[in-house]
């Protein structure tokens, strides 16, 4: 059997939900109650990939104001990929991910020196927005930015 262990970021301003897509994606759990993370929290999300390899996602979910702060440096090292998170209902939150991404190109390259991490946009409270972005238009939005999907 193969185990493998990788490091996944997931940031984003302050309330858009980051923790909450955390806790349904590796506890399949919502809770209405917010509770704002301070500095950095984890989990971790196993995955059978087939009946031979094993992946162990180690999540962390970073605070919202922390791109402000001197610790991102530490809490992105040797992370191989981020997901950027904002919030459909406070569309600052969008131009705002785009500052995000910056910071982490600038303090995060994949292991090697081979470029930026590979960086994934999540729009999150999508069940609660009134006039939705076309397809079409977040797909330019991630070419322009740098991500590699959305």
């Amino acid at each position: 059997m193969h185990s493998y262990q990788y490091k996944i970021l997931v940031v984003g301003d302050l309330g858009t939900g980051k923790t909450s897509v955390l806790q349904r994606f590796v506890y399949n759990t919502f809770s209405t109650h917010y509770k704002s993370t301070i500095g950095v929290d984890f989990a971790l999300k196993v995955v059978q990939q087939d009946s031979d390899v094993v992946v162990h996602l180690q999540l962390w979910d970073i605070a919202g104001q922390e791109r402000f702060g001197s610790m991102t440096r530490v809490y992105y090292k040797d992370a191989i990929g981020a997901f950027l998170v904002y919030d459909v209902t406070r569309p600052k939150t969008l131009d705002h991910v785009v500052k995000w991404k910056q910071d982490l190109d600038a303090k995060v390259q994949v292991p090697g020196g081979y470029g930026d991490i590979p960086a994934i946009l999540l729009a999150n409270k999508i069940d609660q927005q009134a006039n939705p972005k076309s397809n079409q238009e977040m797909t330019e939005f991630c070419i322009d930015n740098g991500f590699i999907q959305w």
